[in-house]
């Protein structure tokens, strides 16, 4: 009777070694294990403030309406952040947060508390943005040293098998307050457009 022959050890090993890393590998590429293209999200409702002239004041005075969305806070006449506006004209997005953090009171005479959240371009969390944005809270957006407001963003979104969910994000959605037309809204294109030049995000938050 002739026996079947026998595998070396060293050769029973590489193919277990081999089997491992074809298991290894298959689970690899089977996450992440679910994948959502092109979802959107947008701050509804944005004010329809336009800046009253082309000066770096009227510019973000309109900025700060459109993004913080309660006009007794800013900026209308008498409300609580106007008066910080002419000082703040030429403040980098950083710098603006600093000033306008803190208590601050309404025409009322209420108070309010201003908080500040500033990423330089090379900071930028992807995930609190997209977060943020879902809180239906808009950024302020220095773009090649002009300021936007940030309302929107469409991204790719990857789950992977530990429940863990990571964002792409393909374009930001922006308004231009210094017009009315279709210049008003621009989309910063993330494949195209130059993240170099962004040079900062700023989000407020108001408690009253």
């Amino acid at each position: 009777m002739n026996s079947k022959p026998h595998l070396p050890v060293s050769t029973l090993v590489l193919v277990l070694i081999i089997s491992c890393c074809m298991n290894a590998h298959s689970q690899a590429i089977r996450e992440p294990y679910a994948f959502h293209p092109n979802k959107e999200v947008k701050v509804a409702y944005l004010p329809s403030a336009v800046a009253s002239s082309p000066k770096n004041s009227a510019v973000l005075a309109a900025t700060l309406e459109t993004a913080i969305m309660q006009p007794d806070v800013c900026c209308d006449r008498n409300s609580a952040l106007e008066p910080q506006i002419p000082a703040a004209r030429d403040l980098s997005l950083k710098d603006l947060g600093e000033k306008l953090r803190g208590k601050h009171y309404l025409g009322t005479g209420l108070p309010i508390v201003v908080t500040d959240q500033y990423w330089s371009g090379a900071s930028a969390n992807v995930e609190a943005i997209i977060g943020t944005l879902m809180e239906q809270r808009p950024f302020l957006m220095d773009w090649n040293g002009r300021l936007y407001v940030l309302y929107g963003a469409t991204y790719d979104e990857y789950l992977d098998n530990s429940g863990a969910t990571e964002h792409v994000i393909k374009t930001l959605l922006l308004v231009d307050t210094r017009f009315s037309d279709s210049r008003r809204y621009v989309t910063f294109n993330r494949q195209t457009d130059d993240w170099a030049k962004v040079n900062g995000l700023l989000s407020l938050a108001i408690t009253r």
